[in-house]
């Protein structure tokens, strides 16, 4: 009976060795999420067009108000490349410019002091250069080609610059499409520096045009022709128009980019316009029906092409509705003449130009409906009503302004996309009715974020807690109910047990999920909207409007209890629902604030608002409640001083330090949520070196003002009586350069870029400090053989041993923080963001532990901790990048959140992109992963059970003879 035996044996050994070669898989973009966004939309700069003549779709190219520009696949909303022009995102740009050329497979941006050409198809730079000194862009057209170049010809651009210093004037100049050489420049010296000065370009000329600014009603502008193709003024005259420009993009020049551009301005309250075709000093006076309200705005849309034909539409608006004229222009004469109208409605509108050919088409897009019109008479090529669908996020329908490509066949059909942007910012595009998809722009604007509460607690929880703070009688009868319903479950669990268990593990990431719980994030942008993002995908749950509530910017952010409360810097407070975005309440408040902290209290957590001159207070116009005693706060003072506050029934303030010659630029004190599951660390030989610990530690990052090049001092302080703890300078800080700090736990890092005195070279360092009570293993310090102690007593004040290494980097981080577990027991990872590769690293601590030994190989002691040799150069490796191969961009700040599971930390990214992921410092140590094999498990246990049954008669045999003997 031995090869039962043998059997057992082996295929216990199968089963361990089959778990054994199992992997885990890759869990990126399964676990995280990324939007990669462009920002608002310019409507001037946001366009179809062809990457290449023999390309057989268009792409949607944009370059948004944030100075980044984009191409985005329009049958998903995908974005296929980007580029950041300013080298971060910016806000508010109006000076960005951006052209198309006609089958020369090139895009050309204008933007400050730099002209650049990207390949249409991948985004990649093909030339670039920087104009005069002291001048920046102000304009940009191509020079239309009439019909499309197949022959690889390459087109040219006409720039319009304005000169930074006195006297300097205006510059027009045409650029050679392959930046070989400048055609040709014209100079106009004699218009004023605050003029309104724009251009625009005709197959055979460009049309400089200036108005003086603060002009009123009946001036004249003046428009000098030149040459296209040697840049001479053919002519030069003046025209009488009014002041208000009216086309789309606020301009008195419209239809720059066609072959019959013009002016086109009015005067409110809008009962007529001032045309005047370029080129011809003729001006036309068009009369706008009157529908017998006053109307409020004017808009001018017209298609783009040298072939298009010479129509444009005039958007008209009333308080109540809202209609459209369209308009021929006769080139010959330099008339124009009124077409027909589209009727009047009362639901909001917005219409666009496009061309396909020689033909001119205006969409038209509505609440409820998208509509495509001929320029040449009316009637309707194709209406759609509105559908909402395949997308996730359900965005305002209302329309702000649009871009179209229209596909028509005569006598057949007509196909239209559309892109439109909404109220709150969001991106999305329309075919035929039907909304493809839309992207959230408007995140890109977040200023404030935090963790919102688990809204729904899992019922056990509740049932636990419900438990322990009864009676015990009570509790005890209660959990005999919970036991009995589940004990009613059990049959339906007992039959659905085997296919839980022949079922394959295909969806651990769900189930994962399930185990780490579910938080959402709540955002607040300077949009004035409030979002609610779903802290798994990222996707969007809701979107609460606050232009009509918020007065100021939005200072703080907190979540409690299912109430997500707002706080702006003019002290007013609005509460909304945070399951659904809802308005609860809203306070205009009493005392303007620069800063809110929130500290624990009772019954709910108290916040103190301290204002422009560091001076807190209790925010009496918020709910009641008594903040916890001995809670010690930091501000800073008017005069640049650090002031020490301690809160409890009164605010009193206990101490106050001034640095010397220095300016304090951040203070930074340990998370709200930071566990310390161990005060030891446990060396390799059994002994313990115990750890600085003390949860009023606060860091100081201070930057002198007296040295040529700047110095830089960090001050860890006690905040409770001000002692300053332990200090470190570095000198030589690079100016302008990013300092970021944090303090956790036992330790303190910190990072900056410097500038060497000998060699002027430039590096990127990270400082890394750990504290522990005494330089001796199993020594307490001098507090060792106190059981109790005050932080006010005389001989309390207990300076920790500091232990630092420095790290130069590859290249410069910032916004540095900590991932956050419930107990602390997981070893923690230092998260930075690295601007100049777009990416989030986690940096393991046991890299940067301050005690790798120097100029040595570690013993078997340091060994057996995991110290290895210190080496004073911190690769970026691509490992530590939580963002893989993406690119995210401008962030600001990162966020942490424990889990219910302690192995598991939650993070959350926002600035520009928004980026979420899951990071497992200490692997899954709580969680069975991908090569768990249920089935192997079970049969392993069954042939035990086998061997045991069979092997249990041949060893009571042996035991038996053995008696005998």
């Amino acid at each position: 009976m031995r090869w039962y035996g043998v059997f057992t044996i082996s295929a216990i050994w199968a089963t361990l060795l089959s778990s054994a070669l199992s992997t885990f898989a890759d869990e990126a973009y399964n676990i995280d999420f990324h939007h990669a966004l462009l920002g608002i939309p310019q409507p001037r700069n946001t366009f179809f067009h062809r990457p290449d003549a023999s390309a057989n779709a268009a792409l949607l190219y944009t370059l948004s108000d944030k100075a980044i520009l984009g191409a985005v696949n329009p049958r998903d909303g995908s974005l296929v490349w980007r580029q950041t022009l300013a080298g971060q995102a910016q806000d508010n740009l109006t000076d960005g410019y951006l052209v198309a050329g006609e089958g020369d497979g090139k895009i050309t941006t204008a933007f400050g002091e730099t002209v650049a050409a990207w390949d249409a198809g991948d985004g990649r730079l093909i030339w670039s250069r920087e104009i005069e000194e002291n001048s920046k862009a102000i304009g940009l057209q191509a020079v239309p080609v009439l019909g499309i170049s197949t022959d690889g010809a390459v087109q040219d651009v006409v720039l319009l610059t304005q000169s930074r210093t006195a006297g300097g004037g205006y510059t027009v100049s045409r650029l050679g499409g392959d930046s070989s050489a400048d055609r040709w420049h014209y100079n106009d010296v004699d218009s004023r520096l605050d003029a309104t000065v724009s251009i625009a370009t005709s197959p055979k000329h460009v049309f400089y045009i200036s108005t003086s600014s603060g002009i009123i009603s009946g001036q004249k502008t003046k428009v000098v022709v030149i040459d296209i193709t040697n840049g001479k003024p053919v002519k030069d005259y003046s025209v009488s128009l009014d002041a208000e420009a009216v086309s789309y993009d606020l301009r008195q020049v419209a239809a720059s980019c066609s072959g019959s551009p013009f002016l086109i301005t009015s005067d409110k309250p809008y009962k007529t316009l001032k045309f005047n075709l370029l080129g011809n000093t003729k001006v036309s006076t068009i009369m706008l029906e009157d529908k017998g309200e006053d109307i409020v705005s004017v808009q001018v849309h017209s298609a783009c092409g040298a072939n298009a034909a010479a129509h444009f539409l005039v958007h008209v608006s009333t308080l109540s509705k809202n209609w459209a004229e369209i308009y021929h222009i006769d080139t010959a004469k330099g008339d124009v003449i009124k077409a027909y109208s589209l009727p009047a409605i009362q639901e909001s509108s917005t219409f666009a130009g496009s061309s396909n050919a020689n033909s001119v088409f205006f969409t038209r897009v509505t609440d409820t409906q998208v509509s495509v019109h001929s320029s040449e008479s009316h009637g309707n090529l194709g209406r759609w009503p509105r559908n909402e669908i395949g997308v996730g996020y359900r965005s305002s329908s209302k329309p702000v302004y649009a871009a179209a490509e229209v596909a028509s066949r005569e006598g057949t059909s007509t196909a239209v996309r559309v892109v439109v942007t909404s109220p709150e910012g969001s991106w999305y595009l329309i075919r035929n009715g039907d909304t493809q998809w839309s992207r959230p722009e408007m995140l890109a604007y977040t200023t404030v974020a935090t963790w919102s509460d688990d809204i729904q607690a899992d019922s056990l929880i509740q049932e636990l807690e419900t438990e322990i703070s009864v009676d015990p009688a009570t509790a005890y009868i209660n959990r005999i109910y919970r036991h009995a319903q589940e004990l009613m479950s059990l049959p339906h669990y007992l039959m659905e047990l085997p296919q839980r268990i022949l079922s394959p593990t295909a969806d651990e990431i769900s189930t994962r999920q399930t185990l780490v719980g579910s938080k959402s994030i709540i955002l607040a942008t300077s949009l004035r909207s409030l979002f609610s993002l779903s802290g798994v995908d990222g996707s969007i749950q809701w979107h609460a409007d606050l232009s009509k509530s918020l007065i100021s910017d939005v200072r703080s952010l907190t979540s409690h209890e299912g109430r997500v409360t707002l706080y702006t810097a003019q002290g007013s407070i609005v509460v909304v629902n945070a399951t659904n975005g809802v308005l609860i309440e809203q306070k205009s408040g009493t005392i303007a604030s620069s800063q809110l902290i929130e500290l624990p209290g009772s019954p709910a957590s108290t916040t103190i608002k301290v204002n422009e001159d560091g001076i807190p207070s209790y925010a009496s116009d918020l709910a009641p409640s008594v903040p916890a005693e001995g809670n010690a706060i930091m501000t800073l003072g008017k005069d640049g001083e650090v002031l020490g506050w301690t809160v409890g029934s009164t605010i009193t303030q206990t101490w106050s330090f001034k640095p010397k010659n220095a300016r304090v630029i951040s203070i930074t004190s340990r998370p709200a949520h930071d566990p310390i599951a161990s005060i030891g660390k446990v060396l390799g030989d059994r002994s313990v070196l115990y750890k600085y610990v003390s949860p009023n530690l606060a860091l100081l990052t201070t930057l002198s003002t007296t040295t040529l090049k700047e110095s830089l001092t960090i001050y860890l302080i006690d905040a409770i009586t001000g002692t300053v703890l332990h200090s470190s300078t570095h000198f030589g800080i690079l100016p302008c350069s990013p300092i970021s700090a944090v303090l956790s736990e036992n330790w303190l890092a910190y990072t900056f870029t410097s500038s060497d005195p000998e060699t002027s070279a430039i590096s990127a360092q990270l400082i890394i400090s750990e504290l522990y009570e005494s330089s001796i293993p199993n020594d307490r310090g001098l507090l060792s053989a106190r059981t109790n102690f005050s932080s006010f007593d005389p001989d309390a004040v207990h300076r920790p041993h500091v232990i630092s290494q420095a790290y130069t980097l590859t290249e410069p981080i910032q916004n540095l923080t900590v991932t956050q577990t419930a107990q602390g027991i997981t070893n923690r990872q230092l998260l930075a963001y690295l601007p100049h590769s777009n990416a989030i690293a986690a940096i393991p601590m046991h890299v940067l532990n301050a005690r790798r030994p120097v100029d040595r190989d570690p013993n078997t002691g340091e060994a057996e901790e995991g110290l290895f040799r210190y080496q004073p150069t911190l690769e970026s490796d691509p490992k530590f990048f939580l963002s893989h191969a993406r690119e995210v961009v401008g962030i600001k700040q990162i966020l942490t959140a424990p889990t219910l599971l302690e192995s598991t930390s939650m993070i959350f990214a926002f600035g520009h992109d928004i980026f979420g992921t899951q990071v497992a410092p200490s692997q899954t140590f709580d969680v069975l992963g991908k090569s768990f094999k249920r089935i192997q498990l079970i049969l392993t246990v069954v042939a035990l059970y086998v061997g045991v049954i069979v092997i249990r008669p041949l060893v009571r045999r042996k035991v038996v003879e053995r008696g005998w003997l």
